[in-house]
């Protein structure tokens, strides 16, 4: 029997698929079902002019790369993260975020280089291979143990869309990072693009994700890193940088095909933030423009994800406001709303007026939240034209009785009401705007005028290139957010 199962081992080890030596005509359909997924997911930024820009800088790229007749397509995503991917058969992404963060079209061609170099050297393809061989050989563990053979026959390319996930948050592993490096520099070289962009772009980034792990720290929470710069290209690694050097060797003379005055332009007016964002932030006030409302929320308070409504968080997460809303009936109350709608048992409550709404006040012995069944501060306001009723909750993680952050409840709660013409004016969303620096201006101020809720002073530098304590040189553009 043991035998029989290392036959059948052996013999089913014959069927991993090489997925790196796939045809090409495969490997394109196989980056165009996943293309669909992507669009699907991300969207697309809809500015044609910034579109067909970096379209040209990357098939400028693409040209003198080592596979040079792939159908290359640029797609610039409508996504706040600071991203860019590629997909087998040359379907290469950058995102709106990744974008605000470069400074050149020199540092532009860095990125797109390292993505063309991940499909010239079939990366993805590569790194499927060892996945799916790996599962393989998990089934064919089990197929040996328990003598299934047909069971596992299934493996296989089939697997693939599966597999890209963990690429588009992750990146590739340290050495497939540092191949498509160089080999990109090698090929913006070629364009001729100055290879060194690439060591200033992998700089931002990093400096970037120095930003958000310690930001994370602060609040409590996971950081969102995207590719891993800084495991992937540590500071003191400089054979890397000499190897990245050593490619000015293959252009005598660098151009600029966009002077970087130029180059900034043509980000002037790019989104801010979130684009799956509900209303706008500016500052540390909230406001629905749809809805008419505004409301004020703590300092360093931050909007999270929720499952309804609007969810924001204290600065170590362990404070919940959510704002929510709901239809009620003819003839109800906001307190009649609380009790039966909601089913709140209450305590303290009374009647009252908020930002000219009709409202019930009090706080519930035990309520849903998002740290479980908790006493929640709470208020019920009544849209009467509408007949909409607002649905204002704050919790606490530690919160057995009382409530420990009562106070700042309270001023959200009574922060809301409607907004007025120049609120209209402020809620706009958040655009790049790039500016001439003025004799004096500083990067503080700057940060104090911004509408970025948290953070703006290091954000502010690290989109200028200017991390962490650079300032403006009087008469030089800068991006600001407006």
């Amino acid at each position: 029997m043991k035998n029989q199962g290392l036959i059948s081992l052996v013999l089913l080890l014959a069927f991993v698929p090489d997925l790196s030596a796939i045809s090409e005509k495969k490997e394109i359909e196989l980056g165009r079902a996943e293309h669909k997924k992507i669009i699907s997911q991300y969207g697309v930024y809809r500015d044609e002019s910034l579109q067909d820009y970096v379209t040209m800088v990357g098939e400028r790229v693409a040209a003198v790369s080592s596979r040079p007749n792939l159908d290359y397509q640029f797609t610039v995503l409508n996504d706040a993260a600071i991203n860019a991917f590629a997909l087998p058969g040359g379907f290469i992404y950058i995102t709106r975020g990744m974008l605000t963060h470069m400074n050149s079209e020199s540092e532009l061609a860095a990125v797109l280089g390292h993505e063309i170099a991940h499909v010239t050297e079939k990366h993805a393809l590569r790194r499927n291979r060892a996945s799916t061989g790996v599962n393989f050989l998990n089934s064919v563990a089990a197929a040996a143990v328990y003598s299934q053979m047909g069971s596992v026959a299934s493996s296989g390319l089939g697997e693939l869309g599966s597999l890209y996930g963990g690429v588009l948050i992750t990146g590739f592993s340290r050495e497939y990072e540092l191949e498509a490096d160089e080999v990109g520099a090698s090929f913006m070289a070629k364009a001729g693009y100055n290879p060194e962009a690439m060591l200033r772009t992998i700089d931002i980034l990093k400096a970037k994700d120095r930003i958000e792990i310690e930001q994370a720290r602060l609040e409590k929470r996971k950081p969102e890193i995207y590719h891993g710069f800084l495991s992937t290209h540590p500071d003191h690694d400089t054979r890397y940088r000499q190897a990245i050097e050593a490619l000015r060797d293959l252009s005598i003379e660098y151009t600029e095909f966009v002077e970087t005055d130029e180059f900034l332009q043509k980000l002037n007016g790019l989104a801010y933030g979130s684009n799956r964002q509900v209303g706008v932030i500016r500052g540390n006030i909230f406001y629905h423009p749809k809805l008419g409302i505004k409301l004020r929320f703590p300092d360093q308070w931050r909007i999270a994800s929720a499952r309804r409504g609007i969810q924001i968080l204290s600065r170590t997460g362990d404070a919940s406001f959510l704002i929510a809303s709901g239809r009620f009936e003819k003839n109800t109350t906001p307190e009649n709303y609380a009790s039966v709608n909601l089913g709140l048992t209450v305590r303290n409550g009374r009647k009252i007026t908020i930002g000219d709404y009709p409202a019930f006040l009090g706080v519930a012995d035990r309520g849903d939240s998002v740290f479980g069944p908790r006493p929640l501060r709470f208020a019920i306001l009544f849209d009467e034209r509408r007949r909409l009723a607002y649905e204002l909750y704050g919790s606490g993680k530690h919160d057995l009785r009382k409530i420990a952050n009562d106070k700042d409840f309270i001023a959200t709660i009574f922060s809301f009401g409607p907004m007025g013409r120049q609120d209209y004016k402020k809620a706009k969303v958040p655009r790049l705007q790039v500016v001439r620096a003025e004799d004096g201006i500083t990067m503080q101020v700057l940060a104090e005028q911004s509408p970025i809720t948290n953070y703006a002073l290091d954000k502010l530098r690290v989109i200028n290139g200017l991390y962490p304590n650079g300032e403006p040189n009087p008469g030089t553009l800068i991006k600001i957010v407006d």
